[in-house]
């Protein structure tokens, strides 16, 4: 049972390692510019040339974080019995293929530039008679999906025959080649990409953890007061930076809300000595530390002396250090008296 475990552990890797295939451009097109131009120009093949082609990004996402082993070309023989005469005519020199990620997709129509830079990775020695064009590329292709430029040159000393290869009309212009016309270089774009078949590996490295965050957020800040003449206590949560508040309350029976986000100031009512917990959460930040902030609600005064048309006769303010002001300020000692000559003292913040 152990060995038979074993050969399934080995089947099983090889089978993950397996390479895919993609093809793409596999609506086949009629007509000399689609057929004859790219990826090689035959007819001029015995002067020195070379076709560039821009495959978007879009049309190759499944490869993207891959590895690329191998292109392959269709000629029309590959189409059907009317074409079975259509196979590669031109052979001479090799055919070189080199590849780059690019930031455009497509040429300028009116005045077409290559793209320079791109990287060897294969050649095809072609001969008469073949039906396919297929590039084994020397190393992997590590492939980051970009849109991909694919290039074939040649040195000029092969022997010209024309040869139509599938492809498919595009929006854009995503093709361009260039070749020596008796010493003058002749270049031109247009609107078609070429069918091919992409084997590659998938890759398999996991995209990187988002780095975590080391600093806090800055804790709020609370500001507590009261209003005059009315039976209720307010408590404001302030943050010191950009950032979401959570907060929970204690109640006079010792009975906690769930946390939740802060939003509006909160109003008490009832008589008795309260608790509220905050922190906030800024983006890309740690939980500041949590603050507390206790008081106790007594009431200035009451809706049922109002009613009784027991009011206010004046309102004086004190600071801690039992000192007159003239407005509440900081934590206060408010001390009103009423019109029957009762008093209440309640300290608040402001």
């Amino acid at each position: 049972m152990k060995k038979l475990f074993t050969l399934f552990a080995v089947a099983a890797l090889a089978f993950a390692a397996q390479a895919n295939e993609l093809t793409v451009c596999d609506n086949g097109v009629e007509g000399s510019d689609a057929w004859g131009s790219v990826p090689v120009y035959g007819y001029w093949y015995d002067s020195e040339g070379f076709t560039q082609m821009v495959y978007p990004a879009e049309m190759l996402s499944e490869m993207a974080g891959g590895t690329i082993s191998e292109l392959k070309f269709y000629t029309a023989a590959c189409w059907g019995e009317d074409y079975s005469d259509y196979t590669i005519t031109f052979s001479g020199s090799q055919v070189v293929l080199a590849l780059k990620e690019v930031e455009e997709n497509s040429f300028d129509a009116d005045a077409p530039v290559a793209f320079v830079g791109a990287t060897p990775v294969a050649v095809f020695a072609p001969e008469g008679g073949e039906m396919y064009m297929t590039f084994v590329l020397d190393e992997p292709f590590e492939y980051n999906g970009g849109n991909l430029l694919v290039e074939c040159s040649w040195d000029g000393n092969g022997t010209w025959g024309r040869t139509y290869f599938l492809g498919e009309e595009v929006e854009n212009t995503a093709a361009y080649y260039k070749f020596d016309y008796y010493g003058t270089w002749s270049e031109y774009a247009f609107n078609v990409l070429s069918m091919v078949t992409f084997t590659y590996t998938p890759g398999s490295v996991t995209p990187p953890e988002p780095p975590t965050p080391t600093e806090k957020t800055g804790a709020p800040v609370f500001n507590g007061y009261t209003e005059d003449g009315i039976h209720a206590y307010m408590v404001e949560i302030l943050p010191t930076e950009p950032s979401v508040i959570y907060y929970r309350v204690q109640y006079p029976d010792g009975t906690w809300t769930e946390w939740a986000e802060y939003e509006d100031i909160l109003t008490f009512t009832g008589d008795g000595k309260y608790r509220v917990e905050a922190y906030a959460v800024a983006e890309n930040k740690l939980p500041s530390e949590e603050i507390a902030y206790e008081f106790v609600v007594s009431p200035v005064v009451g809706i049922d002396e109002m009613m009784s048309g027991k009011t206010i006769s004046n309102v004086r303010y004190f600071n801690m250090a039992g000192q007159e002001m003239t407005e509440a300020y900081g934590m206060t000692i408010v001390v009103t008296t009423y019109t029957d000559g009762t008093t209440s003292a309640v300290k608040v913040m402001k």
